[in-house]
Protein backbone atom coordinates (compact mmCIF):
# COMPACT_ATOMS: atom_id res chain seq x y z
CA UNK A 1 0.00 0.00 0.00
CA UNK A 2 2.80 2.44 0.39
CA UNK A 3 3.75 1.75 -3.31
CA UNK A 4 0.40 2.94 -4.19
CA UNK A 5 0.35 5.96 -1.66
CA UNK A 6 3.74 6.97 -3.22
CA UNK A 7 2.53 6.75 -6.80
CA UNK A 8 -0.49 8.59 -5.97
CA UNK A 9 1.77 11.76 -4.07
CA UNK A 10 4.05 11.56 -7.00
CA UNK A 11 0.74 11.83 -8.94
CA UNK A 12 -0.67 14.74 -6.94
CA UNK A 13 2.82 16.44 -7.12
CA UNK A 14 2.85 16.36 -10.78
CA UNK A 15 -1.03 17.39 -11.31
CA UNK A 16 -0.17 20.56 -8.90
CA UNK A 17 2.95 21.39 -10.58
CA UNK A 18 0.82 21.42 -13.94
CA UNK A 19 -1.25 23.49 -12.09
CA UNK A 20 0.81 26.19 -11.68
CA UNK A 21 2.60 25.89 -14.64
CA UNK A 22 -0.57 26.96 -16.66
CA UNK A 23 -2.00 29.14 -13.81
CA UNK A 24 1.45 31.38 -14.69
CA UNK A 25 1.39 30.76 -18.60
CA UNK A 26 -2.54 32.59 -17.83
CA UNK A 27 -1.13 35.28 -15.71
CA UNK A 28 1.08 35.83 -18.60
CA UNK A 29 -1.16 35.66 -21.41
CA UNK A 30 -3.60 37.94 -18.74
CA UNK A 31 -1.12 40.53 -18.33
CA UNK A 32 -0.20 40.92 -21.80
CA UNK A 33 -3.64 41.24 -23.02
CA UNK A 34 -4.32 43.46 -19.59
CA UNK A 35 -1.34 45.80 -20.88
CA UNK A 36 -2.30 46.34 -24.67
CA UNK A 37 -5.98 46.98 -23.33
CA UNK A 38 -4.04 49.87 -21.19
CA UNK A 39 -2.75 50.95 -24.43
CA UNK A 40 -5.61 50.49 -26.64
CA UNK A 41 -7.39 53.02 -23.84
CA UNK A 42 -4.60 55.24 -23.59
CA UNK A 43 -4.85 55.76 -27.59
CA UNK A 44 -8.79 56.19 -27.43
CA UNK A 45 -8.36 58.66 -24.59
CA UNK A 46 -6.08 60.63 -26.82
CA UNK A 47 -8.35 60.47 -29.47
CA UNK A 48 -11.31 61.86 -27.56
CA UNK A 49 -9.25 64.50 -26.45
CA UNK A 50 -8.52 65.40 -29.72
CA UNK A 51 -12.16 65.56 -31.19
CA UNK A 52 -13.44 67.32 -27.71
CA UNK A 53 -10.65 69.98 -29.12
CA UNK A 54 -12.08 69.91 -32.39
CA UNK A 55 -15.41 70.00 -31.60
CA UNK A 56 -14.37 72.97 -29.53
CA UNK A 57 -13.00 74.93 -31.89
CA UNK A 58 -15.63 74.27 -34.49
CA UNK A 59 -17.72 75.78 -32.06
CA UNK A 60 -15.50 78.65 -31.50
CA UNK A 61 -15.28 79.35 -35.06
CA UNK A 62 -19.36 78.98 -35.39
CA UNK A 63 -19.48 81.59 -32.85
CA UNK A 64 -17.47 84.27 -34.42
CA UNK A 65 -19.04 83.46 -37.78
CA UNK A 66 -22.56 84.33 -36.13
CA UNK A 67 -21.04 87.46 -34.41
CA UNK A 68 -19.88 88.77 -38.35
CA UNK A 69 -23.35 88.06 -39.73
CA UNK A 70 -24.42 90.10 -36.64
CA UNK A 71 -22.27 93.31 -37.58
CA UNK A 72 -23.02 92.91 -41.32
CA UNK A 73 -27.26 92.71 -40.57
CA UNK A 74 -26.61 95.60 -38.05
CA UNK A 75 -24.24 97.38 -41.13
CA UNK A 76 -27.07 96.70 -43.68
CA UNK A 77 -29.64 98.19 -41.75
CA UNK A 78 -27.59 101.42 -40.59
CA UNK A 79 -27.50 100.48 -37.06
CA UNK A 80 -23.38 100.00 -36.83
CA UNK A 81 -23.05 101.79 -33.91
CA UNK A 82 -25.54 99.47 -31.79
CA UNK A 83 -23.31 96.58 -32.29
CA UNK A 84 -21.79 96.91 -28.83
CA UNK A 85 -25.12 96.70 -27.25
CA UNK A 86 -26.29 93.97 -29.33
CA UNK A 87 -26.16 90.60 -27.53
CA UNK A 88 -28.63 88.21 -29.64
CA UNK A 89 -27.93 84.16 -29.88
CA UNK A 90 -29.85 82.84 -33.08
CA UNK A 91 -31.07 84.72 -36.21
CA UNK A 92 -34.92 85.07 -35.14
CA UNK A 93 -33.36 87.41 -32.30
CA UNK A 94 -31.45 88.87 -34.57
CA UNK A 95 -34.43 89.67 -36.68
CA UNK A 96 -36.34 90.69 -33.68
CA UNK A 97 -33.79 93.35 -32.61
CA UNK A 98 -32.74 94.79 -35.84
CA UNK A 99 -36.86 95.15 -36.47
CA UNK A 100 -37.03 97.10 -32.92
CA UNK A 101 -33.90 98.98 -33.55
CA UNK A 102 -34.59 100.44 -36.97
CA UNK A 103 -38.62 101.26 -35.69
CA UNK A 104 -36.62 103.29 -33.10
CA UNK A 105 -34.32 104.84 -34.89
CA UNK A 106 -36.47 105.76 -37.39
CA UNK A 107 -39.02 107.61 -34.58
CA UNK A 108 -35.99 109.31 -33.31
CA UNK A 109 -35.14 110.49 -36.78
CA UNK A 110 -39.06 111.92 -37.21
CA UNK A 111 -38.68 113.60 -33.75
CA UNK A 112 -36.06 114.90 -34.32
CA UNK A 113 -36.13 116.33 -37.83
CA UNK A 114 -35.88 119.94 -38.58
CA UNK A 115 -39.21 121.93 -38.52
CA UNK A 116 -38.85 125.43 -38.90
CA UNK A 117 -40.68 127.99 -36.17
CA UNK A 118 -41.65 130.72 -38.46
CA UNK A 119 -43.19 129.16 -41.82
CA UNK A 120 -42.33 131.50 -44.94
CA UNK A 121 -45.97 132.03 -46.24
CA UNK A 122 -46.04 132.69 -49.97
CA UNK A 123 -47.96 135.22 -50.76
CA UNK A 124 -48.82 135.92 -54.63
CA UNK A 125 -46.51 138.60 -55.13
CA UNK A 126 -43.32 135.92 -54.41
CA UNK A 127 -45.35 133.37 -56.49
CA UNK A 128 -45.56 135.96 -59.84
CA UNK A 129 -41.60 137.23 -58.81
CA UNK A 130 -40.77 133.65 -59.43
CA UNK A 131 -42.47 132.97 -62.38
CA UNK A 132 -40.69 136.69 -63.53
CA UNK A 133 -44.52 137.70 -64.55
CA UNK A 134 -44.04 141.65 -64.13
CA UNK A 135 -48.01 141.98 -64.77
CA UNK A 136 -49.01 139.78 -61.79
CA UNK A 137 -46.84 141.90 -59.34
CA UNK A 138 -47.84 145.02 -60.14
CA UNK A 139 -51.03 143.81 -59.97
CA UNK A 140 -51.04 142.57 -56.64
CA UNK A 141 -49.20 145.57 -55.93
CA UNK A 142 -52.02 147.91 -56.88
CA UNK A 143 -54.58 145.97 -54.92
CA UNK A 144 -53.28 146.35 -51.67
CA UNK A 145 -53.25 150.25 -52.66
CA UNK A 146 -57.11 150.09 -53.27
CA UNK A 147 -58.06 148.21 -50.42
Amino acid sequence: MSDEKVIQTETTQEQQQQDQQQQEQQQTVDMKTYLELVAKMEKMKQMLSQEEEKTQKIAEKEQELFQKQVQLTLKENGLEKFADIVRVSNEDELKDVVKKLTTIVNEIRIETGYIPADHAKTDEYSKYEKEKNAAGMIAVKLSKLFK
